[in-house]
């Protein structure tokens, strides 16, 4: 929510530090450009050092240069701080499918993964609300003190009740007590972390899923952030909207980040147990369920957000009531939650050794679409004009179509190809080929990434 709730003040900034709209959009794309490298880092020494110290540690930060942001005497400082709130504050974004994985079979993460990402995609969603409505009326400072408060609140519960999940630093913790950890151990760990802050760049240099399903996630991601700078700019050019009744269009695509949890629950969580009731019966539990198995919500998200952006740029005109295009938002906020849903499950199914390091890589570039987009929204729609500006970006929403369709399909094969994905047998020449579409099984334990069978699953 920190990101964009910043967006509500925009406006007291602007006028206090006598700077222009562009220099005070930096408020929110520093704040993303920070999410990138925290992001990309957290995941990864959260594998080598444990979930519970990148937690403790990212989220005081958080409140430090939170509150320097309410405190700044100048812009320069405000930028500076704000972009080292998300440094400070995005390592989550990565952490939180690791001990996910750590925690829950891949039955039970299903829903734990919905409400996680509600969480994340909705607060950032919903941010606009509060402070375009409370911007008029109380001092920015105020505002983002509330953000300063509500971060100390979480720190502090994070100190005193967050544990160790991670089951390699919970071994490495039992082994130094024990006095059993080798010689050469500081050695041997220094290594592993230098590998290990690369897998994300690694990932998506090798990983034709990961690139492809991270570049349609950011830019779906990428939308909500166009759409804070654009809101107000249509709402008001067309339907003489207020800044702060422009932000409360926003309840609009969050509404569609609740329906989309709803969808999970209604439909996907129940169609992915019975499924895999279906193969361990079959199999006698011998087999497992397969990553593909998680992607139907990639294919009715590949479909909602084309069709909210279709509904949008033909209902935002002064001749439509200006409930059309706001509806219109509710299968786009659909789309969004849909899609980092399937995505995150599929992603820790898939790489079960690597889940916080494929979902860092993810949000990392996510991250740098989201840092460069605010600044891009207001230009683009005021060269393009409203209604070319919204073909263009369903345009390229539709580029996404194909994305589940191949994974669903061809993941498999993708998978083979792999170095790090979870790897299966040949189907073909299984008694179980009949749900091959749905989900293949799997025979062989993952490998891990310093050799050897897992041990997170």
């Amino acid at each position: 929510m920190a990101s964009t709730f910043y967006s509500g003040v925009q406006g007291q900034i602007q006028d206090e530090f006598g700077t222009s709209n562009t220099v005070a959009t930096l408020g929110v794309g520093l704040y993303n450009l920070g999410c990138v490298f925290g992001a990309l880092f957290g995941g990864p020494l959260s594998e080598l050092y444990g979930r519970r110290p990148v937690y403790i540690v990212s989220s005081v930060c958080f409140v430090v240069f939170s509150l320097g942001s309410t405190v700044s005497p100048n812009i320069p400082t405000l930028l500076i701080c704000r972009g080292l709130m998300g440094l400070f504050g995005s390592p989550v974004f990565s952490i939180h499918g690791g001990s996910t994985a750590d925690l829950f079979t891949p039955a039970e993460r299903g829903p734990v993964v919905a409400l996680s990402t509600l969480v994340l995609q909705g607060a950032p969603t919903i941010g606009p609300v509060p402070s375009s409505f409370l911007g008029p009326v109380l001092p920015w400072r105020w505002l983002l003190g509330s953000i300063t408060i509500w971060g100390g609140v979480l720190a502090i519960a994070t100190i005193l009740f967050v544990p160790e999940t991670e089951p390699k630093a919970i071994q490495r913790k039992v082994a130094k007590s024990e006095g059993t950890v080798a010689g050469d151990q500081d050695v041997k760990y220094l290594k592993v972390w230098s590998n290990a802050l690369l897998r994300p760049i690694t990932l998506l240099r090798s990983e034709p899923i990961m690139v492809w399903t991270t570049l349609y996630h950011s830019f779906v991601y990428g939308l909500l952030f166009i759409l804070l700078e654009a809101y107000p700019h249509i709402f008001d050019a067309h339907y003489s909207m207020s800044r702060e009744q422009t932000g409360l269009v926003f309840v609009a695509p969050f509404i569609g980040n609740l329906i989309g949890v709803l969808i999970y629950f209604g439909y996907d969580k129940p169609r992915y147990e019975a499924l895999q009731h279906t193969i361990q019966l079959e199999s006698g539990g011998k087999l497992e369920i397969e990553p593909e198995a998680r992607l139907p919500g990639v294919l009715l998200a590949s479909l909602l957000t084309p069709i909210g952006l279709f509904w949008f740029t033909f209902s935002a005109n002064p001749d439509v009531h200006y409930y059309f295009p706001i509806i219109a938002s509710v299968p786009i906020g659909m789309g969004m939650t849909l899609l980092q849903l399937s995505l995150f499950n599929y992603y820790i199914d898939l790489y079960p050794t690597m889940s916080a390091s494929a979902i860092a890589a993810n949000s990392a570039v996510r991250c740098v679409v989201a840092a460069v987009l605010p600044s891009v929204g207001l230009p683009l729609y005021s060269s393009l004009g409203i209604r070319n500006a919204n073909v263009l970006l369903t345009c390229i929403s539709c580029m996404g179509l194909p994305t589940g369709f191949i994974l669903y399909v061809f993941g498999r094969r993708l998978r083979v190809a792999s170095k790090w994905a979870k790897q299966t047998t040949d189907v073909a020449s299984h008694p179980h080929k009949s749900i091959e579409a749905t989900a293949p099984l799997l025979t062989q334990p993952p490998q891990n990434h310093y050799g050897g069978t897992s041990s997170s699953e």
